[in-house]
């Protein structure tokens, strides 16, 4: 309860600071006069940069019962809690599910998810360190950068960490309780030798899903007029993305509109041309994934009953 109070007191703050110097009538102004068609296009490529992404996952499930379809339903479901939810609790709704449709221990549902969300980090770092190239490096972006490669060394850690457990722990199947074995089942599933062929895929379909995300900030700039380079939605789409890791809200209302337009300013973009994008950027990816997703979990439920 206390994390999501202070998730909404840092998205009220971020949301002023981003709002504080737009005139709200232009911004509406530049919302309205968005080109639809170009809107409307964005939906249909964040569509398949799920599809990637759920392809993704499928491979790092390993779970060759579960068509691509549930995978792609589980995946907006999640994205679906999480924008309505506090503490991304989409991710853990996500293993509980493939763990019932697998099925499989619920461990190494969790790890699969957790080793999804790390290929996004790493492709995303990736993205950072090229779209950088763009812009003159400020105080928030080299925040933004040292978070990054923090994150990566963890990344990297638990990974190694894993790998050793995995080797040297003498394998007991005796029951321990049940969170016990979930750690357990999570550490064996990071601790899985990946191998070469294997990690080109997955890193493949990241990069897949975000050049595709790119795609769509070039779209939804280009519908309110904003001109960008592709190296500079390269910078955009990752700096957005990597942004919203700043604890708020469920859907990243503020920190979300506050990294788009402090991005887009480096970049001397006017702060109205800014907001609007960042709203319709969010409302692009929000507002289909609430619906569907919301729409998946209520079929879901129905069939429980």
């Amino acid at each position: 309860m206390l994390l999501a109070v202070a998730g909404l007191g840092i998205s009220a703050v971020f949301l002023w600071l981003a709002v504080r110097d737009a005139d709200l009538s232009a911004v509406r102004d530049a919302i309205a006069d968005a080109r639809i068609g170009l809107v409307l296009l964005t939906v249909l490529v964040l569509g398949l940069v799920y599809g990637l992404q759920a392809a993704r996952w499928k491979r790092i499930a390993d779970a060759p019962r579960v068509p691509l379809r549930r995978f792609y339903g589980m995946l907006l479901s999640g994205l679906a809690c999480n924008n309505v939810l506090p503490m991304r609790i989409g991710e853990l709704l996500r293993a509980r599910w493939l763990s019932q449709e697998a099925p499989m221990a619920g461990g190494r549902a969790l790890g699969s998810v957790a080793l999804d969300r790390a290929c996004d980090v790493v492709t995303l770092a990736v993205f950072l360190a090229i779209g950088l190239q763009a812009v003159a490096s400020t105080e928030w972006l080299v925040r933004l950068a040292l978070g990054t490669l923090a994150a990566l060394v963890l990344i990297v850690g638990a990974l190694v960490f894993a790998r050793f457990y995995t080797i040297r722990q003498q394998r007991d199947r005796r029951s321990r309780g049940r969170i016990r074995r979930v750690i357990r089942d999570t550490i064996e599933m990071l601790g899985q030798p990946i191998g070469r062929r294997r990690a080109a895929r997955y890193m493949s379909l990241s990069f897949g899903a975000w050049t595709l995300g790119t795609v769509s900030v070039w779209l939804i700039a280009r519908s309110v007029g904003i001109e960008l380079s592709p190296l500079e939605a390269v910078f955009v789409a990752s700096a957005l993305a990597l942004g919203v890791a700043i604890p708020s809200s469920p859907g990243y209302v503020g920190t979300y509109q506050w990294v788009g337009v402090a991005s887009l300013g480096l970049l001397d973009v006017p702060v109205d041309q800014a907001l609007a994008f960042t709203i319709l950027m969010q409302a692009s990816w929000y507002i289909p994934t609430t619906l569907v997703g919301g729409t998946i979990l209520g079929v879901r439920a129905l069939r429980a009953r």
